[in-house]
């Protein structure tokens, strides 16, 4: 009788701090993650290179000198 009387008021007291814990957790709502972005961002992804290398200008194509056609590299 003289445990209960002593480890009752503790336990108690533990156990309304924990239910007040919970209230406020309840009232504040969910809480977004800390290292999630405040809204919402997409980006769009560009298509990915092919993996084969352009075919080199054949030589039966005729250079086209008004659209540039056939030329190489040229310095800007």
């Amino acid at each position: 009788m003289l445990a209960v009387a002593l480890l009752l008021p503790p336990l108690l007291l533990c156990g309304v701090l924990a239910l007040g814990r919970y209230e406020e957790r309840l009232l504040r709502g969910p809480v977004p993650r800390p290292h999630a972005p405040a809204g919402r961002h997409l980006r769009a992804v560009p298509d990915l290179p092919s993996p084969e290398p352009p075919a080199p200008p054949s030589e039966e194509t005729p250079a086209d000198h008004r659209t540039g056609a056939g030329r190489g590299r040229h310095a800007a």
